[in-house]
Parts: structure tokens; sequence; C-alpha cells
């Protein structure tokens, strides 16, 4: 399929779905109004956000006790940290296996693919200053490398919703690149691979936009062009366009020295404790650690709130919000919708479900969720130190089963 027509059906699948989600989501959006102003610069001071009265934090309990405390006992979960933000008003609820450390809402824990939505942030804040173009092919943004006929032909957009047919990571990686990261996989290897692979086919056999195809490959070069195009470094662009505008302020890919104190001990599928994630060359989609606190930050901007933690959203990263969470085709055989790396759960209407729109984090110690209801106002974090451990549908039922008016 040719760009153009990667165009339509691209059109074409929004039109479908967001006939469906129009009547939930874009009143929510119009009622929140346009963003406040922002101030000049990328870093604002940061005040604490309002907490949930004890009252509702008390109402939320059983809910949250029911499913997320259930699951640690059943799971042996050495910590938990479950954050809700309701109308901008939070509330934590911190667990532990037996004779454990329940987690707070400063503990750090590594978020994984969560960083993913981080990426297509910035892809979208790109798109809008003309600095990248959703359809242009891979070939005219490398130049500089010779593209395999099928990987050439691949846009951004499809390396953002995961239809560029990339495999989850290259096939040609060290088999104990878990314990060394980037400085054994350099970035160089990366995109040595990235034009060395085939994709599905050559010339005019190359099927685009391809299947859905989860892909860490597809966001890591993602964010490789993201910087390249906006002129700095990945990292620098999260920090300057969302975290530093945001205050969120334990959010980063490698911990400083005075916060190391608040960094989880990370645990595999077994329950022992591993080494922390290293960097690979893929970061932009996974590398980030973060806390309950900052990822609710997160999850308000997402909700469309001007305001978060005292500071105002830049317009621009709202803008963002709304054009990567917009979803772009419903993948084959599934219940959800794709948007730019968002997962949008698009539930059954006919039970008065609302669109959930979630993005899960796995690493090799922990496992996380972030899910926002915008029908409720609503945003969920869940930060656990086992790997594997089946938190991320915990994350989606509770922005289902919360209920507002039980928090008035």
């Amino acid at each position: 399929m040719i760009p153009d027509r990667h165009e339509e059906a691209t059109r074409m699948a929004r039109s479908r779905i967001g006939r469906y989600l129009r009547h939930w989501l874009m009143p929510l959006v119009l009622a929140a109004g346009p963003p406040a102003a922002a101030q000049d610069g990328g870093t604002w001071r940061s005040t604490p956000a309002a907490a949930m009265s004890d009252r509702d934090a008390d109402a939320l309990r059983p809910v949250v006790d029911r499913l997320v405390g259930q699951a640690v006992t059943a799971e042996a979960i050495p910590g938990v940290i479950v954050g809700v933000s309701w109308q901008g008003r939070r509330s934590y609820f911190g667990y532990a296996a037996t004779g454990g450390q329940p987690f707070g809402s400063d503990t750090i824990v590594e978020v994984g693919s969560i960083t993913k939505v981080f990426t297509t942030a910035l892809f979208a804040q790109a798109l809008r200053e003309g600095r990248m173009q959703a359809e242009a092919p891979l070939r005219s943004l490398m130049p500089e490398r010779r593209l395999s006929a099928c990987t050439g032909r691949i846009t951004p957009l499809q390396l953002a919703d995961f239809q560029s047919g990339m495999p989850e990571l290259p096939p040609d990686v060290p088999r104990d690149l878990a314990q060394r990261g980037i400085d054994t996989y350099t970035a160089r290897d990366f995109l040595d691979w990235v034009a060395r692979w085939p994709g599905g086919g050559d010339g005019d056999d190359c099927a685009l936009p391809a299947p859905y195809r989860y892909s860490n490959a597809s966001i890591g070069l993602l964010g490789i062009l993201v910087a390249e195009r906006l002129g700095a470094p990945w990292a620098d662009l999260v920090h300057s366009r969302i975290t530093a505008p945001l205050g969120m302020g334990s959010t980063a890919i490698r911990v400083p020295e005075e916060q190391r104190d608040r960094l989880a001990q990370g645990h595999g599928p077994g329950g022992r404790p591993v080494m922390p994630w290293p960097v690979f060359a893929w970061y932009a989609a996974g590398a980030l650690r973060s806390t309950a606190a900052d990822m609710l930050a997160f999850g308000e901007a997402a909700l469309g709130h001007p305001t978060v933690n005292g500071a105002p959203v830049p317009p621009a990263l709202t803008q963002a919000f709304r054009d990567a969470m917009a979803p772009i085709y419903r993948p084959e055989g599934q219940s959800f919708a794709q948007a730019m790396a968002w997962q949008v759960e698009t539930g059954d209407p006919e039970a008065g479900q609302h669109p959930v729109f979630m993005k899960a984090g796995g690493t090799d110690g922990f496992n996380s969720v972030i899910a926002v209801n915008p029908s409720k106002d609503l945003a969920i974090f869940i930060g656990a130190s086992r790997a594997q451990s089946g938190i991320p549908r915990l994350g989606v039922m509770l922005a289902r089963q919360i209920r507002g008016e039980a928090l008035r």
C-alpha cells in the first residue's frame, strides 16, 4: 500500500472509531476549555497537588483493596503503589507482601513501556510544529543510510501505531543484553539493523501498513528520529517538554544520587531480586523511571487539565496528548483500538462502559500501568516490583469500577 492509500485508510479508521468515541470523549475535551497560557521557558515551580479528602480515600479503599490487595497476596508481589487522581485530587494506596515495606507516592519504579507514550507526545509536537510529517517515508528522513526497499517506505505514523511490521526487538541482539545494555548493542548497531531489515517484502510486495505488531524497535527508532528533527537529545526533550512543565521531578532515565534511596528493588517473575533495568539502544521505548505522584501528573495532563502541580500545562503539550491518544485503527481480532502507542479499551457502550486510554509497562523487575478515563476525569497509576504480575489489567478495571458519584 503506498503512502497516500495509507493516509486514506488511517482517515477512514479514525472516522469509524471516532464516531463511537465522540459521544463520550469530545464533550469532556470541550468542557475542559482552552488550557491556560504557558510561561516562557521549559521549567515551572511546582506546588503540591490537592489531596483527596479522607472520606473519598476511604470510599476508594474497598475497591482498590479488592482488586490490588488480593493480587499482592495471591502473587506475593513485594511492593505495589496505586495512585488515583479524581478531578485533580489525589490519593495513594501502598501494599507489600508479608514482611515488606509498602511503597509510597515518591517510590521510584521502572515504568518500562509507559515510556512509549512520552515519545509519541514528543512526536505529536513535532508534527504540529512542522518538523516531521506523519506520512513521510523513512528514506526521506534517513537519507544518509541505504535502507531496504520496504524499510524505506515505512512512515513515522506506522512506527508510532505499530503498523510498521517491525519485530518487538532486533533479532541480532546479544542473548545477555539484559545485563549489559546500550554499551554492548549501541545505537549505531540498532540503526545498522534498521537499514538491513527487509520488512515484509521488497518493492511493490511490501504491504504497508502492516498488521498490528507491538514493537520496541519501532518506537525506539521513532524516538531517534524525533530527537534529530527537534534538535536535542531525546532525554532532554522529555525533560523540557513534558516532565519539567508538569513538575515531574522524579522521572528520568537515570536516577540521580540524591534520589536513589527512593528507588525500589525489582523482582523477576519468580520473586528473586534482579539487577536494575539497563538503558538499551531503543531507550525511547522503555527506559524511564518514575513515581506514582509524577505519573498522576502525567495522567492529569493527558486528561486535559489546564494546570498540573500548580503550574499551567503548555497548550502544545495538551494538544499533543489529544493527537497521540486519538484512535487510529482496531487491530484485527482485538477488542481495543490503537492510537500512537496508547491503547484504547473501548468497552461495551451497551453496558455503560466508557473508553479507557492505557499504556502498560514491564521490565525484568517491574510491572506498571497508566490508565485514564476521561468520562470520570480519572487517572490511575499502578507500579509493582515484580515482573509479569498482571497489574496492567487491574489498572483498566479500576478505571472502570471507581465510581465518581461515590466520591462527593
